[in-house]
């Protein structure tokens, strides 16, 4: 890798940890192409991006950022998970990866520029969802209004199972 890649190399991957609100580093060694393959279609899906990082690259561009410890993770293959906006679907995915796959580890990781280990990393996978939390919410809010319109509602559903009795006893008297 000529000085001009590997200053791009570090430019990238400081990005990437600056635009991301949470970073886990794996270890991928013996992991198969299949495995490695549909956990990075696992993660897309969850809105996070899996790339293999070289050590020392990954150093310098941490360097002087808050994230500056995880220079002590990167040892062997190392691979990090940049997390979108939501960090707990990308932690769910390797967290199952983990538990799933023999040869696949989690090293640690970052998580609004602190650093986490491996078992926050763990605590946060059995975290909802932003999308299963803003459903509870949705459901709190108009939990209300449903119980409102079904008092509301509820003279007029005795009066209309009133008349259906009647209407059933007239019919049997006939």
């Amino acid at each position: 890798m000529e000085r001009a890649q590997k200053e791009s190399a570090v430019d990238e991957i400081g990005k990437e940890f600056a635009a991301s609100g949470a970073a886990y580093l794996v270890d991928y060694k013996g992991c198969s192409c299949d495995e490695l393959t549909s956990l990075r279609n696992d993660l897309r899906e969850a809105g996070a991006k899996f790339s293999v990082v070289k050590n020392t690259l990954t150093k310098r561009a941490i360097s002087d950022t808050p994230v500056s410890g995880l220079d002590t993770f990167l040892t062997g293959p190392t691979a990090v998970v940049w997390a979108g906006e939501d960090p707990v679907g990308p932690a769910k995915v390797i967290a199952k990866a983990a538990k799933d796959i023999e040869s696949f580890d989690i090293k640690g990781g970052a998580f609004e520029g602190e650093i986490i280990e491996v078992g926050a990393i763990q605590e946060l996978a059995t975290l909802p969802s932003k999308e299963e939390l803003y459903a509870k919410l949705l459901g709190l809010l108009i939990a209300p209004a449903t119980r409102l319109a079904q008092t509301m509602n509820a003279p007029a559903t005795q009066l209309a199972r009133l008349l259906d009795i009647r209407r059933q006893e007239l019919e049997k008297t006939e």
